[in-house]
């Protein structure tokens, strides 16, 4: 291996790492972009069933209220999706998280190692174990 594929692999590594560290922070902003619009999803059905229920008290003719409590269990079951698809995020979000230590963890040392090194690395045959 020549210095420069060295250098080429070092680079590839080092751009590796900060892809990862701005995917894993993109998963994580998604992840509560969604929990955040779950919970307005959920304000806003039970918005529209208390106006419903407002209506039925001011003697509102049944089809305008049924429309704001149609309204309210659509938001409802759009809010259950919403969460289940929050869960997926979170799971998501974790996975980037292990993925990101993972890497780090096995091969933070030797980018480390090598960038701290006053030397340059040797042909890649010189740390084959044969």
């Amino acid at each position: 291996m020549s210095a420069t594929e060295t250098l080429k692999d070092a680079a590839n590594y080092a751009a590796l790492r900060t892809k990862l560290a701005w995917l894993t922070h993109k998963v994580h902003a998604h992840a509560q972009t969604v929990t955040k619009l779950a919970a307005d999803v959920d304000d806003a059905a039970e918005q529209m069933l208390d106006a419903s229920e407002t209506m039925k008290a001011l003697a509102v003719d049944d089809a305008t209220t049924s429309e704001f409590a149609d309204a309210a269990l659509t938001m409802t079951g759009v809010k259950d999706a919403a969460g289940a698809y929050t869960s997926a995020a979170d799971s998501a979000s974790a996975a980037a998280d292990d993925a990101k230590t993972t890497t780090e963890n096995d091969h933070g040392g030797i980018a480390d190692a090598v960038d701290s090194s006053p030397v340059e690395m040797a042909e890649a045959g010189f740390y084959a174990q044969s």
